[in-house]
């Protein structure tokens, strides 16, 4: 048995951990009520059930919560074809509960690298399933300015997350 992951050397300089959105990281020995939370595993806490996949995610949740905006992590899972023949399981970050932009729900992503292999279905979730969804990205300003303008609806600043909260909780 291999040891499980653990958020130990995530720091500056050292690249970010990616927790898998739907997929367990644990197994049948592992104690899954005592992990992810209580300092152990890779997770970086947990939101209704849901195991919370990074720091920026945690920090999302942590302000929504305290203004009072109902939302679900990874409600739901969507195909989406990344390519001609690719296709993928995509399951977005966290939706807001009955608040909607522009007649459609509200999916806040967030991301600290555009090497995170969510970036791409991120952006085939927009085009495919953007009628329906208002897609919020949150980052840094140079991963914003590496991202396609097209991958979703609004960007917001890592350093202006409380302005966005304040402006989704009224």
């Amino acid at each position: 048995m291999g040891k499980p992951a653990t958020a130990r050397g995530h720091g500056r300089g050292s690249a970010p951990i990616y927790v898998p959105r739907a997929m367990p990281v644990f197994d049948d020995e592992d104690d899954v009520m005592g992990m992810h939370g209580a300092g152990q595993g890779a997770g970086f806490g947990r939101c209704g059930g849901r195991m919370l996949g990074s720091s920026l995610e945690q920090n999302i949740c942590d302000r929504l919560g305290n203004a009072g905006v109902a939302h679900s992590h990874s409600p739901r899972h969507f195909e989406v074809s990344i390519n001609d023949k690719q296709v993928a399981a995509y399951a977005p970050m966290i939706v807001l509960r009955g608040r909607g932009r522009e007649g459609k729900s509200v999916v806040v992503e967030s991301i600290e690298d555009t090497k995170n292999p969510i970036v791409p279905k991120i952006i085939a979730f927009r085009r495919e399933y953007g009628q329906e969804y208002y897609v919020i990205l949150i980052a840094s300003d140079e991963v914003l300015d590496q991202v396609e303008l097209a991958s979703y609806d609004e960007a917001c600043v890592t350093t202006d997350v409380s302005t966005l909260i304040a402006r989704l909780a009224e």
